[in-house]
């Protein structure tokens, strides 16, 4: 591979070259804050396919210098990394900014750069699992702080010129108040502060992307903690947009992403971009849909009531294990229900008629399966008792039946609400609190 210096001011962007033997029929751009070197192999597979790769450092990280700010600075740095590609002799084939997560929101914010300063120089964006922004990363779709997570990530990748790979340390997702956890690790999160005021700019994203007129392949899972992101990406796109999804997590594996861009990347360039969903892992195959699914189907279900104790609180479930037991315990409301599809693919809500509607609520769509197991399939946490669940794509089998679980906390995925009406995020007083539910309304996909 060759190694170039991009500058952008008085910045150099370390950034690593791998061509074809012969003229590239493409050229993907990757921007980083991962370590360029993580990608020499991948770089090395895509020229075995005629496909040149370019593999960058953000600015501040690795070999790149200046300081890293993340999710600043990378529709500006990107745009002039493509300005410098298309100058070279081998960057006259298509460009297409490509990247995973945090790379994925470079390559976003790089499109929308160019469209912006009215540049032609992006012939289509590859993104898989995308964290779109910091306010994107830090909040789910109904505003609920994401603890768990954003302290792994901070943790993990800090803000310095390297990962330092730290863990999150037992007990540090229990301080009180969530404000102080930034200077209670080590090392400190400097921006926890920034990160917790973050807001999400959905609108203002939409708006962007819906001028964007070059192709989108977008790749995600509903075990992904950007599930919905990815599909609200593919849907506002302005070009041909073309989403696959499946049973996959953050790391995707078994998800072929390799061989869904190859195909997309060959269709790309012959001027055929696709568009519409691919829907992986039912048991009949592949369903294709031309937008994502709408909850048609309103089903109501009779109440109940449960104690909330936030020093013991319910707590955050995955995918792919049996939730029985935690689905017994007394700070919830459990209700099974009957649906009569036999496929469910959409974006689920759950909305809670309480008196205690002020509170925060969690929501957990399961499956009872024929096995006797209890299935998770969708969740979602919101200040309000209206609750946007997280993707599903599913099927029931004859006899198997659905269930909502509901309680005050998902933890420590979110934090915990504190139930004396203070903020979860700068509060320090608990309270235990007797929550009356009078009815939940499941709204499904039909």
């Amino acid at each position: 591979m060759i190694s170039e210096l991009v500058r952008v001011g008085d910045t150099a962007l370390r950034t690593l070259v791998a061509l074809p033997a012969t003229r590239p029929h493409a050229v993907l751009v990757l921007r980083t804050p991962y370590d360029a070197d993580q990608h020499v192999d991948e770089a090395r597979q895509w020229t075995l396919r005629g496909v040149a790769m370019v593999v960058q450092d953000v600015r501040g990280r690795y070999g790149s210098s200046g300081r890293f700010r993340p999710y600043e600075n990378e529709g500006s740095d990107g745009l002039a990394t493509v300005e410098w590609v298309r100058r070279q002799c081998w960057g006259r084939a298509p460009i297409i900014l490509y990247g995973t997560s945090y790379a994925a929101h470079c390559a976003v914010e790089t499109a929308i750069a160019a469209a912006s300063s009215d540049m032609d120089v992006v012939d289509g964006v590859s993104v898989a699992v995308p964290a779109l922004g910091l306010g994107e990363s830090a909040r789910n779709v109904d505003g609920s702080f994401q603890l768990e997570s954003r302290v792994g990530w901070w943790l993990e990748h800090g803000e310095g010129q390297r990962s330092p790979g730290t863990a999150i340390p037992d007990g540090a997702l229990s301080t009180l108040p969530v404000v102080d956890i930034g200077a209670r690790v080590n090392p400190p999160i400097e921006a926890w502060h920034r990160v917790l005021r973050a807001a999400r700019r959905d609108a203002e994203r939409a708006t962007s992307t819906a001028l964007l007129r070059c192709p989108l392949l977008a790749i995600g899972g509903t075990a992904d903690w950007f599930a919905q992101d990815t599909i609200d990406l593919w849907s506002s796109w302005g070009g041909p947009s073309a989403l696959v999804i499946g049973p996959w997590d953050h790391g995707l594996r078994n998800s072929g992403r390799a061989r869904h861009m190859q195909s997309w990347i060959a269709d790309v360039v012959a001027g055929e971009a696709p568009s519409g969903a691919q829907v992986h892992g039912l048991p009949a195959g592949i369903r294709r849909y031309a937008q994502w699914p709408s909850s048609e189907t309103r089903i109501h279900l009779k109440g109940g009531h449960f104690r909330s104790d936030p020093s013991t609180p319910f707590p955050s479930l995955a995918f792919g294990v049996d939730i029985g037991r935690p689905a017994r315990r007394p700070d919830c409301l459990l209700v099974d229900f009957e649906h009569r599809a036999s496929v469910v693919v959409g974006s689920p809500t759950v909305r809670i008629v309480s008196s205690h509607g002020h509170h925060q609520w969690s929501a957990v769509l399961a499956v009872r399966r024929r096995d006797g197991r209890l299935e998770q399939l969708a969740h979602g946490t919101s200040p309000r008792p209206d609750i946007r669940l997280t993707p599903v794509s599913t099927h029931l089998e004859p006899g198997e039946t659905m269930a909502v679980i509901i309680s005050a906390h998902s933890f420590p995925r979110h934090p915990r609400d504190l139930q004396v009406g203070d903020d979860p995020l700068t509060g320090t007083t608990m309270r235990t609190t007797d929550r009356e539910v009078h009815g939940v309304f499941v709204e499904l996909p039909a």
